[in-house]
Order: C-alpha cells, then sequence, then structure tokens
C-alpha cells in the first residue's frame, strides 16, 4: 500500500485528519488522535459524563468524583476539546443583535418613522402615496404598509376625532369617504382596493 492509503493496524486509522486538531495522525474510531482523545476523556470527566467515559468505565462510583478531582487538579478545570456545558448559563448580558437583512431593513424602518404625528398628517401620507401610483386603484395592503413604516408604532385606536376609535386603519380611511373611495375584491374574499376621489 502506498504512504498516503488509509491502513488498517488494530483499529487505527493511518493517514487521516484528527477531528479534534486537524493534524494528520493515526486516529481511532472517533476520529480523534491520542492526545485528543485523552482530552475528550478529561472533559467527559470534568462534567461528569462517566457513561461516555472510557476511563471511568467499571470504576465504583465512590471512586468516580475523586477521578474527577485527579483531573482537575493535574489538568485544570478548564475544558479542552468540548464546549464548556455551563458556559451558556454563565454567560449574561444582552442578547446578540440580528443582522439578517430582514432585521436591518427593520430597524432603518423604526429609525425613519415619524414620531409625532395626528390624524391630518396620516391622512395626508395616505394621499401622497395615492397619487404617486401609476393606478387608479391601489391595492390596499400597499397603502396600510407604507402608513405603518411612515409613523412610528401607528395605532388607529389614537387616530380621528375624540370619542371616536378606530379598530383598523381600513374604518379610519372608509370614514373619509371624501377623499379616499374603496372598494371590496370581486374574487378575493378580504383584499380591497382604493383610490383617491
Amino acid at each position: 500500500m502506498g504512504h498516503l492509503e488509509d491502513e488498517y493496524d488494530d483499529g487505527i486509522i493511518i493517514d487521516t485528519i484528527c477531528q479534534g486538531c486537524d493534524l494528520f495522525r493515526p486516529v481511532n474510531d472517533l476520529s480523534l488522535c491520542d492526545e485528543c482523545f485523552a482530552k475528550l476523556e478529561r472533559d467527559l470527566i470534568r462534567s461528569r459524563d462517566w457513561a461516555y467515559s472510557a476511563t471511568a468505565f467499571n470504576l465504583a462510583e465512590d471512586q468516580l468524583e475523586a477521578l474527577r478531582e485527579r483531573v482537575i487538579r493535574d489538568y485544570g478545570a478548564a475544558y479542552e476539546l468540548i464546549a464548556d456545558p455551563n458556559a451558556l448559563k454563565k454567560r449574561k448580558g444582552k442578547p446578540k443583535r440580528s443582522h439578517s437583512r430582514n432585521t436591518q431593513r427593520k430597524r432603518a424602518i423604526m429609525e425613519k418613522a415619524i414620531r409625532e404625528y395626528d390624524t391630518d398628517d396620516v391622512l395626508q401620507a395616505a394621499r401622497d402615496f395615492l397619487q404617486a401610483q401609476s393606478d387608479e386603484w391601489v391595492n390596499y395592503s400597499r397603502v396600510s404598509q407604507h402608513l405603518y413604516e411612515t409613523f412610528y408604532q401607528l395605532k388607529p385606536k389614537r387616530l380621528g376625532q375624540p370619542g371616536r376609535k378606530y379598530k383598523s386603519l381600513l374604518k379610519l380611511l372608509a370614514d373619509h369617504s371624501t377623499d379616499f373611495e374603496l372598494r371590496q375584491d370581486d374574487e378575493k374574499k378580504g383584499v380591497y382596493w382604493i383610490r383617491l376621489c
């Protein structure tokens, strides 16, 4: 056999890469070299995973903690190969901010959103949006999305005259029939179209 071909000798595969250190070394059935396997054994003992440790196999239960203490005394408490299972519990602080495009887009919209507004501002923004469209009839959901992105935390209940609370933007715009005309789609229930009067 050539030097770079796999050779099997007592369960050891020659000329393969160790999964622990990424070096070309003889590895065992876990794809670990002797050094990395020893590190794994110590980590399993540190974390008290007795069922997975070959060293702890067949040891009496009263000897397991002594084995762990010996490993920590000789090699330290820090994990060498696997991640510390308690690391997630120890980590405190703010959660990481998402860097996805969708999250960045939402963040940018919130930063640009108008924070102080009234009913007239919302109605004017709807008029301006409809005037800018090339089609006479515009899908209401596009108008709604534009308004929710333009005004920060837009709540229809806060709009309109005192004592009149709107459950939706659709009802607000429908109540201003001198400015807007609304119609339901003939084929799709729940879809509305809007245009300027």
